[in-house]
């Protein structure tokens, strides 16, 4: 099974960009309650399916998905409003299962990831998941859900294959 980093979409500029880091990662999952967030010039704005706001948000689109391919998302609503334009959307911010599956392989520059190679015999069943101990928020997500997203018309994020170690292709072990 292939696996792929979901990441916000960079090519797209004028995007809405907010910020959540202002609450601790223990503050923001305490509680259940909508946030809400004030927005300006939303008319102008594109609205990503994924960003990356100190902390993973999706939209709702993105999170029903996911909802149904992984249990055990955390998620809380975001309200992002433009009092002027009398206008709203609903967000989320999720959190998601992690997995200690960095592969030996992994290369790192100056204490750093350069690339990534996921240990596949450690993610197990998951479809989405984090990688632990990575300092960035970015998403796993298998085949599956990443052909599920595209076929939704769920196209604005960027998705980039992540190298394996610890199992074979299929197909090369039929071969014998």
């Amino acid at each position: 099974m292939d696996y792929f980093l979901i990441r916000q979409d960079k090519r797209v500029k004028n995007y809405v960009d907010f910020r959540i880091d202002f609450f601790t990662k223990k503050e923001l999952w305490t509680e259940e309650e909508p946030l809400s967030l004030p927005c300006k010039d939303t008319a102008e704005k594109i609205y990503l399916p994924f960003l990356d706001c100190g902390v993973c948000v999706v939209s709702k689109e993105m999170k029903k998905i996911f909802d149904i391919y992984q249990k055990g998302i955390v998620s809380r609503p975001i309200i992002l409003t433009d009092l002027e334009a009398k206008w709203s959307e609903i967000f989320y911010c999720i959190k998601v299962k992690e997995i200690d599956c960095l592969g030996n392989s992994t290369i790192y520059k100056k204490k750093e990831i350069q690339k990534i190679y996921l240990d596949v015999t450690k993610v197990g069943y998951n479809k989405i998941f984090q990688i632990k101990d990575i300092t960035y928020r970015h998403i796993v997500a298998d085949l599956e859900v990443v052909e599920r997203l595209l076929r939704e018309n769920i196209t604005a994020f960027d998705a980039v294959v992540l190298e394996q170690e610890g199992s074979e292709p299929t197909w090369e072990k039929n071969m014998w």
